[in-house]
C-alpha cells in the first residue's frame, strides 16, 4: 500500500480551505471522508459534494464500513486524502489498522470541556491522551488550519496547555 496523500482531522470536513488549498497542495485525487453522523445525513452529504472540485472522487462513509473497506484491502492510499470530523473516529481507524504516517489537525471547534490550543482547533483531556497514544505508537501529529499557517508538531502544541 502507498502513502495516504493527507490525513486530516476537520470538523467542518471539505470547505472552501479542503478544496481551495489542501487538495492540490497534496496532490489529492480522491477524497474519503469517514464521519458516521455525515454518512447517514444525506442532505449534509449532499451539500458537502458541492464543495468537492471537479474531478475528484468523492465518498462518505461510516466508521464501521471504513474500517471494513480498508480491512478488505478496498482503499488505495496513493492519491487520497482521508478526512475525519473528529479525534475519536480517527483514533479508531488508527488502531483498527490503517497505515497513516501523520496525522494533520486543522480544527475541532468548540465544544464543552474543551480547550483552545491553537484558534479553532480544542482539544479535551480524552482527546489529549488519544493524541499522546497516536504519537507514542509512531505517528507524527500535527496542527495546521490553513496551508499557510504554521505547522506545529502535537508535543509543541501540547505545552500551550499547561
Amino acid at each position: 500500500m502507498g502513502k495516504w496523500a493527507l490525513v486530516r482531522i476537520d470538523n467542518r470536513l471539505i470547505h472552501g480551505q479542503v478544496a481551495a488549498g489542501w487538495i492540490g497542495k497534496s496532490n489529492a485525487e480522491n477524497i474519503i471522508v469517514i464521519d458516521t453522523e455525515t454518512a447517514n445525513n444525506e442532505l449534509m452529504a449532499d451539500i458537502l459534494s458541492l464543495a468537492v472540485p471537479f474531478g475528484i472522487r468523492f465518498s462518505i462513509v461510516t466508521e464501521e464500513e471504513g474500517i471494513a473497506r480498508y480491512r478488505e484491502d478496498r482503499y488505495d492510499p496513493h492519491g487520497t486524502m482521508l478526512v475525519f470530523k473528529d479525534i475519536r473516529t480517527a483514533y479508531n481507524c488508527m488502531k483498527a489498522g490503517f497505515g497513516i504516517e501523520s496525522l494533520q489537525i486543522g480544527g475541532t471547534g468548540a465544544r464543552p470541556g474543551a480547550v483552545s490550543v491553537e484558534g479553532t482547533i480544542t482539544v479535551t483531556e480524552e482527546e489529549i491522551r488519544l493524541l499522546d497514544e497516536i504519537c507514542a505508537d509512531g505517528i507524527q501529529v500535527y496542527l495546521q488550519q490553513t496551508t499557510q499557517s504554521r505547522r506545529t508538531n502535537w508535543p509543541d502544541a501540547k505545552k500551550k496547555l499547561k
